[in-house]
């Protein structure tokens, strides 16, 4: 064998991970992460969420506890224009459900309306938020003939 092709075939071995590489466990970070940022995106390559926190800690490998969390849904037109916005104190993002929650206040805003509450959720795979506790909604536009 020439001597190129032995030291390629040693670096290709060196390069493949090994079985014992593969099957690893998961290392959940047991510090607080600062800044947090985590996007989604949709079949299409297009933004669908995206999760900005100034702290996260990963509970366990599907739960993700954050504090100041900033969580936006983007339009299925791929502008890039927001639908959604969650604003929180606190909250619980259960990654495998899609699901985030919080017990304290949240702030939903949207072109509009604006929704303010307390022990809260929000489905992504149902479009769903669910307000336990002092539910406050406010309409940006104009109700005419509301009342006749």
């Amino acid at each position: 064998m020439n001597r190129p092709l032995a030291i390629f075939l040693a670096l290709l071995a060196c390069a493949a991970p090994s079985a014992a590489q593969t099957t690893a466990p998961k290392v959940i970070p047991s510090a607080p992460i600062k800044n947090f940022r985590l996007p989604t995106f949709d079949k299409e390559g297009k933004r669908a969420t995206f999760m900005r926190a100034g702290e996260a800690l990963f509970i366990t490998p599907t739960q993700i506890e954050v504090k100041d969390m900033h969580f936006t849904l983007f339009t299925k037109d791929g502008t890039g224009a927001f639908d959604t916005v969650l604003l929180a104190p606190s909250a619980t993002f259960l990654t495998d459900q899609r699901i985030v929650s919080g017990k304290d206040s949240v702030r939903l805003i949207r072109i509009n309306l604006e929704v303010t509450g307390e022990q809260w959720s929000y489905n992504h795979l149902e479009k769903r938020v669910l307000i336990g506790n002092n539910a406050r909604v406010t309409f940006q536009d104009e109700l005419k003939d509301i009342i006749k």
